[in-house]
C-alpha cells in the first residue's frame, strides 16, 4: 500500500496534473500557436532518449474541441517513457509484482486436500440427509430423533451451532470427520469454504458481512431441516476455527462485540431466528499474539473462549511470555486454555497422502497418538465446552 501511494505521488499525480493543465490551453485551431514547436526534437531527446522514437510516429487527428488531444498524447508518451517512469517500473512495480507472485506460489503450494475417508464421510452424510453441500459451506446436521439433545428456551427450541473456519490452505472437506462427530452431539456445524485461496481473512470470506450472509443462508438450511418442529427455533451460531481460521474467529469476535447488538436474522416464517452466539473455539492457534485482538475491551460479560492445542504441535509453541500475553487479551474468567497430550497441528483435520508427503508437513510435529484418538479428544472437549452453557 505504501509503495502504491509513493507511485501515485511520484508519477501518476504529476502526470494527471500536467494533462489537466495542458488540456485547458488554447487549442491548435488558434493560428498564432504552433504545438509542434512546443516540443522540439532536442527537448524530447534531452527528456528521454526513448520518447524521441515514440513521438516521431505520433499522428493524431486535429482536435474538434478546445482540448488538444495531440498535446495530451505527447505528454502521456513523454511521461510513460521518461527516466522517472522507468525508475518507478524497475524499483516499484517489478518488486511488488515479484512479491505478489511469490506469495501466491506459497499459497498454492501449501494447499492441503482431504483424504478419501473424509470425503467418504461427507458423501455418506449427504446421502443420508445429515449434511448439505453449499457453494460457501458444508453443513452437518444433528440427529433429528434424539429428543434429549433438544434445548428448550422460553418456549423455543434452541439449536447450538458452529461456524468453523479452516486453516491456511486446507480444503474444508478435510474437517468432515470432526464436524460429523460434533454434529452427532446435537450441534449443527457449518464448515466454511474459503475457496479459491483458502485464507481465513475478513477480506477473503471471513468478515462480518460474510457472517451476516451465513446467518441467513445457513440458518435457512437448519430451519428447513427442522421444519416439523412445532416450536420456533433459535439457531445460535458460535465461532470456531483451526490455525489461521482460529485467529480469524477471534478477530471476527472483536468486530462483533463492537456492534451495538449481536447480528441476527429472522427467518421468513417470522418464528425462527438465526443469531450469533458468544462462544469462540480456537484449535491450534494463539501463539502469534499480535494477531489476537484484545477481547477484554468492551467485552460482553458472557463471551467465552476455548483455546485447544496439541502438546507436540510443531507450529504452535508457547513461551511463558506468549501465554501470559495471550491470556491478557482474552476474557479473564471465561477463557480455557487446554492441551491434548500427543496431538500435533495437522491432527485437527484429515489430510490426503500427497499433503502428508509435502516438504512442509514435518512442521506439524510428530503426533504420538492416532488420528482417531486426536479427533475423539478434540471433539469431546469442544462439545463439552459448547453445551456447558446450556446446562
Amino acid at each position: 500500500m505504501s509503495s502504491g501511494v509513493k507511485i501515485g505521488l511520484t508519477m501518476l499525480a504529476p502526470t494527471i496534473a500536467i494533462i489537466l493543465i495542458g488540456s485547458i490551453l488554447p487549442s491548435s485551431a488558434t493560428p498564432s500557436i504552433n504545438y509542434d514547436g512546443l516540443l522540439s526534437r532536442s527537448l524530447v531527446d534531452a527528456f528521454s532518449p526513448y520518447a524521441s522514437q515514440a513521438t516521431a510516429h505520433l499522428s493524431l487527428p486535429p482536435p474538434k474541441s478546445n482540448i488538444d488531444m495531440s498535446y495530451i498524447g505527447r505528454l502521456c508518451t513523454l511521461s510513460m517513457l521518461s527516466p522517472v517512469a522507468f525508475d518507478i517500473l524497475f524499483h516499484f512495480f517489478l518488486p511488488i509484482t515479484r512479491m505478489t507472485l511469490v506469495r501466491l506460489m506459497v499459497v498454492l503450494n501449501s494447499r492441503k486436500q482431504a483424504d478419501d475417508s473424509a470425503k467418504a464421510i461427507l458423501t455418506q452424510r449427504v446421502t443420508s440427509g445429515r449434511a448439505k453441500r453449499r457453494r460457501g459451506y458444508d453443513l452437518y446436521f444433528p440427529p433429528k430423533k434424539v429428543d434429549k439433545l433438544r434445548i428448550k428456551q422460553r418456549g423455543n427450541t434452541l439449536i447450538p451451532s458452529l461456524f468453523f473456519f479452516p486453516g491456511f490452505g486446507i480444503d474444508h472437506a478435510a474437517y468432515s470427520d470432526v464436524a460429523a462427530r460434533i454434529s452427532d452431539s446435537g450441534i449443527a456445524v457449518a464448515v466454511i469454504s474459503l475457496e479459491p485461496l483458502r485464507l481465513a481473512h475478513k477480506a477473503l470470506g471471513g468478515g462480518i458481512d460474510d457472517l451476516r450472509r451465513l446467518l441467513r443462508v445457513a440458518g435457512k438450511d437448519v430451519s428447513r431441516y427442522y421444519s416439523e418442529s412445532a416450536s420456533p427455533l433459535i439457531i445460535e451460531w458460535n465461532l470456531g476455527g483451526h490455525s489461521m481460521g482460529g485467529y480469524n474467529s477471534l478477530q471476527l469476535a472483536r468486530d462483533i462485540i463492537q456492534q451495538s447488538e449481536l447480528p441476527s436474522v429472522i427467518m421468513k416464517n417470522k418464528k425462527s431466528v438465526s443469531r450469533v452466539g458468544s462462544d469462540i473455539i480456537v484449535w491450534a492457534a494463539g501463539n502469534i499474539v499480535d494477531s489476537v485482538p484484545n477481547l477484554r475491551i468492551n467485552q460482553r460479560p458472557h463471551l467465552r473462549v476455548l483455546v485447544l492445542n496439541g502438546s507436540i504441535d510443531g507450529i504452535v509453541k508457547f513461551s511463558p511470555q506468549q501465554k501470559r500475553e495471550l491470556l491478557s487479551k482474552l476474557p479473564k474468567s471465561t477463557t480455557e486454555l487446554r492441551t491434548i497430550k500427543g496431538a500435533n497441528h495437522s491432527g485437527f483435520a484429515s489430510y490426503d497422502t500427497a499433503s502428508k508427503n509435502s516438504s512442509t508437513f514435518a512442521l506439524n510435529g510428530p503426533r504420538t497418538i492416532t488420528l482417531e484418538a486426536q479427533h475423539n479428544e478434540v471433539c469431546s472437549q469442544t462439545v463439552r465446552f459448547l453445551l456447558d452453557r446450556y446446562k
